[in-house]
C-alpha cells in the first residue's frame, strides 16, 4: 500500500542540493510558543503540504524521482517530520544575527528524509526557525511561500484567506518528445561530481579536506545601487552598435560586478562561467500557477575570459568597460531562456536515463566558475508570525560553501540589497579588500 508521488524533472535534477533557510524574529509583545509553532507546522503539512509526508524515493532501473509514503507515513502525516525545539537559546535576537549559527538549524538530514526543521526560543523572547530541506521539493521561491504560509498557520488566519499552494509538478514533467537544443548548462557524467559529507555540508568528492570557506554579507543602498544603474546605462548608451542587449538590469550590473571582484580576488588566471538561476514561473507560456511548490530553476550560462575579468582598473573608483561587457553577457544569457528553450530544457532532462545524476556545468566549488541566485520580491520577509516580520531571513552561516551568491532584500526588509557570498577564508579577505574600494560600496 506504499504510494509514490512522482517529482518532475525539474525536481530531480535538484538532487545533489538542499535548500536551507534561518528566520530570526525579534521578541513579541505577544510572546512566542514552541508547541504552537509545531502545532501550526503539522496543520500547514497536512493541510497544504501532504507532499511533505514520507521519504525521497529513486528508482534504480529508470531514474525517476518520487516522494514514497507507507501507510504509516501517511497516518502520522506532519506528525512524522523531524521537529527540533530548543527553548532557552543562550543567544538574544542581536546575537543570532551576527552568529548565524548552525545551532539554529535540525540535525544533518538522514538519506531520503525530506525536510527537519527547528525553532527555538532566544534568550531576549525571540524566536528563530531553521528549515532544512531537499531541494527536490522546495526551489528559493517555494521555500519562502512556504515560509508565509506557516506564518498563516501559526497567526491563525482564515482558510480561505490564507495562500493556496499548488502541487501540479506534472506541468513540468516533459511530454516525451525528443529535445531540439544543445544544452552546456548540465554535466550528464559530471568529472567532479559533488557529493554530501555527514555533516550535511556539499563538495567536490575529490576532495577529502575541503579548505575553510566563510560568508559575508556586502550592502547596496538605493544610492549606491543608483550609481551604479547609471554607470551601466551610460555604458550601454556607448555600446549600442555592439549586437548586444541595449536593456541590462540593476541585477544584472551585480552580478556583473562581483563576477569581476570574486574573480580578481581568487586570482586563479583561468576563464569563468557564471551561471545565474533563472526563475521559470513567469517566463513560461502560460504561467506557472500561483504558489507553485516545485522546482522552476532554469540555468543561464555565460562565459568569460580572463582577460576580460582582470582589469587592473576596475577596483579603483573609475569603472572599466568590464562591467557593461559582463552585465551585457548575464543579459544575453537570461534572455536565451524564453519559453521555447525552458521547455525543450524540460524535455532534454526527462530524456535522461537518470535525471537524478545531472550536475550544473558550472565548477564553483573551489572552481574559478560562479553561481548566482536572487530571492529579492520574493516575499522573503513577509513571513509574518503573529504579526511580526523576521529581522533576517535567508541562510545561516554554512559549514562549507564556495563560490556561491545569494541576492536578497536587506536585512529587516529595509532599503536596498544584500549581496551574501559564499568563499574560501583567505578568497574572501581579498574580496573585502577590494570591495572597499570600489564606489559602489562607499556611503558618501
Amino acid at each position: 500500500n506504499d504510494v509514490l508521488i512522482p517529482m518532475s524533472a525539474m525536481d530531480a535534477v535538484m538532487n545533489t542540493y538542499r535548500v536551507v533557510v534561518l528566520y530570526i524574529y525579534p521578541p513579541s509583545a505577544k510572546g512566542y510558543n514552541l508547541s504552537k509553532l509545531h502545532h501550526s507546522f503539522v496543520t500547514l503539512v497536512d493541510e497544504d503540504y501532504p507532499i511533505l509526508v514520507g521519504n525521497l524515493h529513486v528508482d534504480q532501473k529508470t531514474g525517476a524521482v518520487s516522494v514514497k509514503q507507507t501507510p504509516l507515513a501517511r497516518q502520522q502525516g506532519g506528525n512524522g517530520i523531524r521537529f527540533e525545539i530548543n527553548q532557552h537559546s543562550s543567544q538574544a535576537t542581536e546575537d543570532a544575527m551576527a552568529s548565524l549559527s548552525w545551532e539554529f538549524m535540525p540535525k544533518t538530514r538522514t538519506q531520503g528524509e525530506i525536510i527537519a526543521v527547528k525553532g527555538s526560543i532566544l534568550a531576549d523572547g525571540g524566536m528563530a526557525i531553521g528549515v532544512d530541506c531537499s531541494h527536490v521539493l522546495f526551489d528559493g521561491e517555494a521555500m519562502l511561500t512556504f515560509m508565509r504560509a506557516w506564518g498563516q498557520h501559526y497567526s491563525g488566519v482564515n482558510k480561505e484567506d490564507r495562500l493556496v499552494i499548488n502541487h501540479d509538478r506534472y506541468l513540468l514533467s516533459g511530454t516525451g518528445e525528443t529535445y531540439r537544443f544543445p544544452h552546456p548548462e548540465f554535466q550528464i557524467a559530471p568529472v567532479e561530481p559533488l557529493i554530501r559529507r555527514e555533516d550535511g555540508s556539499l563538495a567536490p568528492k575529490a576532495v577529502k579536506v575541503p579548505p575553510k570557506t566563510t560568508e559575508h554579507v556586502f550592502h547596496l543602498s538605493p544610492a549606491n545601487m543608483a550609481k551604479l544603474k547609471k554607470s551601466k546605462d551610460k555604458k550601454i548608451a556607448q555600446a549600442q552598435a555592439i549586437s548586444q542587449p541595449a536593456y541590462i538590469s540593476t541585477l544584472d550590473a551585480i552580478t556583473a560586478l562581483f563576477t569581476i571582484l570574486i574573480s580578481q580576488a581568487r586570482e586563479h588566471g583561468k576563464n569563468v562561467q557564471v551561471s545565474t538561476a533563472v526563475n521559470g514561473r513567469n517566463r513560461l507560456e502560460p504561467p506557472l500557477p500561483a504558489n507553485y511548490s516545485g522546482n522552476a530553476v532554469f540555468h543561464a550560462l555565460s562565459s568569460y575570459t580572463n582577460e576580460e575579468l582582470q582589469s587592473k582598473n576596475f577596483s579603483r573608483k573609475k569603472v572599466s568597460t568590464s562591467l557593461s561587457r559582463v552585465a551585457r553577457g548575464v543579459r544575453a544569457s537570461i534572455l536565451e531562456r524564453d519559453n521555447v528553450f525552458m521547455r525543450d530544457t524540460v524535455e532534454f532532462i526527462s530524456n535522461q536515463n537518470d535525471p537524478a545524476t545531472i550536475n550544473d556545468n558550472v565548477n564553483f566549488f573551489f572552481g574559478p566558475d560562479i553561481a548566482f541566485t536572487c530571492w529579492a520580491k520574493m516575499g522573503l520577509y513577509e513571513a509574518e508570525f503573529d504579526g511580526t516580520k523576521p529581522w533576517y531571513a535567508k541562510i545561516p552561516r554554512v559549514p562549507c560553501m564556495d563560490g556561491f551568491v545569494l541576492i536578497t532584500e536587506a536585512l529587516k526588509g529595509n532599503d536596498g540589497l544584500d549581496v551574501l557570498v559564499c568563499l574560501e577564508a583567505n578568497t574572501m579577505e581579498k574580496l573585502k579588500t577590494l570591495s572597499s574600494t570600489v564606489e559602489y560600496f562607499q556611503d558618501n
